[in-house]
């Protein structure tokens, strides 16, 4: 049952790792490739019109707005910087600059220029129900960007999910994760179990418990030395005992069995990856707990002691065979019958004397 315990450990310890590494190489993609902003980029041209936006990612307040961001992606053949969110308030301050509207005669006047086509229905949609006063329709435009947004965010959110199990199996490969080899090296080597158990355990009673990778505003400076220190000081440690890597592959000994079982490894790896390292935390943190309290203790023999009474003498210590508790009990306890009255002599009548 322990050693059992200590393999799932070792397994869990593993996908925690890889979880780890995943979730920052994610956070480390989304800085470089601009992936909040692309997705807000998106997002506004649904609304707006290809037109539209590019006007919009040139407005000085937007630009203004994306000078903090590390985030940069070519857009246009330019390389632009980008916000990772904008609120509401902005968006309909800056599309209202961009369509020249201050007042509410020009409000009508330039939604009714608009070309023919779903922008324009949505301009009058939006016109019709704030009876066109400019302060009511810039709420309406606020209004609509922040349920766009929800439901962007959503979207974001399902397509970082599909980023990282595609990261994971990456991993899995690069690695050669494969958990039935790491299954295997386990099961048959008892000390590799019980170093890794260690490992595990100190890991997660000295590190504190993961979030969510930042992939609203990414550190990428931070993210690469979380990788560095992920890869060269976890990682490796455990790698080539658990036959992680591609050194102790033996070639001569690969077929199309091997390759499948590969397979079927790299993507349980990758499933299990995508599942985060803070599902991976807790769960590690339950089995090192359970590996802690060790076995339950063995619960002591059962004896039945057999009393035979004899004569009315007085009790006998009873000696447990457990040698726990020997105390006499008292010598009512085995008293049971209770000895009857003795009975009066009987008398005898004087015998009469015989005439001499």
């Amino acid at each position: 049952m322990l050693s059992l315990l200590s393999i799932i450990i070792g397994i869990v310890f593993v996908m925690l790792l890889f979880s780890l590494l995943a979730s920052t190489v994610m956070e480390l993609l989304a800085g470089y490739l601009s992936l909040r902003g692309r997705h807000l980029v998106r997002a506004i041209q649904g609304m707006v019109g290809s037109d539209v936006t590019a006007d919009f990612i040139k407005h000085p307040f937007f630009q203004q707005l994306s000078a903090g961001s590390k985030e940069r992606t070519r857009l246009d053949g330019k390389k632009r910087a980008l916000p990772s969110y904008i609120t509401g308030s902005t968006f309909s301050a800056i599309l209202l600059d961009i369509m020249e509207i201050d007042n509410r005669d020009e409000l009508k006047a330039r939604i009714d220029a608009l070309p023919e086509g779903a922008s324009k229905k949505l301009a009058q949609f939006l016109f019709k129900q704030t009876n066109g006063e400019l302060i009511e329709f810039k709420k309406k435009l606020e209004e609509w960007f922040g349920e766009v947004m929800d439901r962007a965010s959503g979207a974001y959110k399902r397509n970082s999910q599909r980023w990282l199990v595609g990261i994971g199996l990456a991993l899995a490969v690069i690695f050669n994760a494969d958990v039935i080899n790491i299954y295997h090296n386990l099961s048959v080597n008892s000390a590799l179990r019980d170093v890794v158990a260690d490992a595990a355990t100190t890991f997660v009673n000295t590190q504190p418990a993961p979030t969510a990778p930042n992939l609203d505003n990414p550190d990428i400076a931070a993210a690469r030395q979380k990788i560095g220190q992920l890869v060269n000081e976890n990682i490796s440690t455990i790698a080539s005992p658990l036959g992680l890597g591609w050194d102790n592959v033996d070639w001569s000994q690969v077929n199309g069995k091997w390759w499948l079982y590969k397979l079927i490894g790299w993507i349980t790896t990758a499933l299990g990856i995508s599942l985060g390292a803070t599902f991976w935390f807790e769960a590690l943190k339950k089995l090192v707990s359970l590996r802690a309290s060790g076995p339950p203790p063995a619960a002591a023999p059962m004896t039945t002691t057999t009393v035979t009474q004899t004569t009315p003498a007085p009790a006998q210590a009873i000696v447990s065979t457990g040698g726990a508790l020997t105390q006499p009990e008292p010598a009512s306890v085995f008293e049971s019958v209770k000895r009857a009255p003795a009975k009066p002599p009987k008398k005898t009548a004087p015998r009469k004397k015989r005439p001499s």
